[in-house]
Formats: structure tokens, C-alpha cells, sequence
């Protein structure tokens, strides 16, 4: 597992780093996110691939925060991606984020979700979007996203709602 860790806000040969206090994010490859992938997201579908179509798209990116173990205990990926709905491009779309149940609520995954949007603003995306499980909305939601009308589903026994939120140009979250 290959994990560079940056002094907060630096960019070296297209690796980010961000520090959310006190938690410190760090761009790492997609295989260092297999292993929370697979405990949270698939661990009732082992059969399934963990590394997804979209994680080598040009522009995608992987963050992860470690615990004092130096296992990832929170996990997300972005890449540029036109929603399957109307959305004010550059979209960017997050994939694949999950957080360590035995620390969920510790303000890990508000961490990586600021680290991600800051990313893509740095990218000069406009909207972030994202399939949630709808075990997940209500996070997605106090982060500034709103639920997009009409584009919730089931798959793989999951059920999902898509989650949109317009970047201004301003630091401030503009949900659509």
C-alpha cells in the first residue's frame, strides 16, 4: 500500500493532502481503499470486484484518513462524471466513500467530504454528486447536498438516492 502524507494544502506530482482538524486526509492509490471498501460497502458480497469501472477515469482521485493502527478508517473516491440528470457541468461524482462504523460520528466523514469538495473546487468543478445508500442521506444532506427528485433506486438489494450539490464560487455549500 503506497500512502503519501503532505503538509496540509501542498500538491506534489498531482498527490493532495488536506488537514482537516484533527483529522489529515491524504490522496492514496484506489487499492489502499480496498480493504475499508470491502469491510463496509461489500462485505455481504465477496464475490464482487472492489476496484470500480470509474476508479481509473482520468481526473479520479482516492482519499483516505488512518487511524493511530494505520488502517484507513474513513475512505472516498472522485472522478468527473455527467450526472444521469440535469446539473451544471463540470460534475464530479463521489464514489465508494465509507467510514469505519466503530468511529462513524467522530467527524471522519465530514472530513473527507470537505476534503473531496475542496479538491474538485480546486479542479473548477461546479456540481458534486453521488448515489447514496439511503442509510446514508441523512449525512450527504448535513453536508449541503439535496436529494435529486425522482432518482432513487434499488440495486444489488440496496436502495439508493441520488445527492447533488452546486459548488458556488464562494467557500459556502449551495445545495441545488
Amino acid at each position: 500500500m503506497e500512502v503519501r502524507t503532505l503538509t496540509a494544502g501542498t500538491r506534489v506530482g498531482g498527490t493532495f493532502s488536506f488537514v482537516a482538524d484533527p483529522f489529515e486526509v491524504v490522496e492514496v492509490t484506489v487499492e489502499a481503499t480496498f480493504p475499508l471498501r470491502r469491510r463496509v460497502l461489500r462485505s455481504d458480497r465477496v464475490d464482487l470486484d472492489l476496484r470500480m469501472p470509474d476508479d481509473a477515469v482520468d481526473g479520479a482521485f482516492h482519499l483516505a484518513i488512518f487511524g493511530a493502527d494505520g488502517e484507513a478508517v474513513g475512505v472516498a473516491t472522485a472522478m468527473p462524471a455527467e450526472p444521469p440528470f440535469d446539473a451544471e457541468p463540470p460534475a464530479w461524482r463521489i464514489r465508494q466513500m465509507a467510514v469505519d462504523p466503530a468511529v462513524q460520528g467522530t467527524g471522519i466523514g465530514a472530513a473527507l467530504f470537505d476534503a473531496v469538495v475542496q479538491h474538485i473546487r480546486e479542479r473548477r468543478g461546479a456540481t458534486v454528486w453521488a448515489e447514496s445508500r439511503d442509510s446514508s442521506v441523512g449525512f450527504y444532506l448535513a453536508q449541503g447536498m439535496s436529494v435529486v427528485a425522482g432518482r432513487a433506486h434499488r440495486a444489488g438489494g440496496v436502495d439508493y438516492t441520488d445527492v447533488v450539490m452546486r459548488l458556488g464560487r464562494s467557500e459556502d455549500r449551495q445545495p441545488l
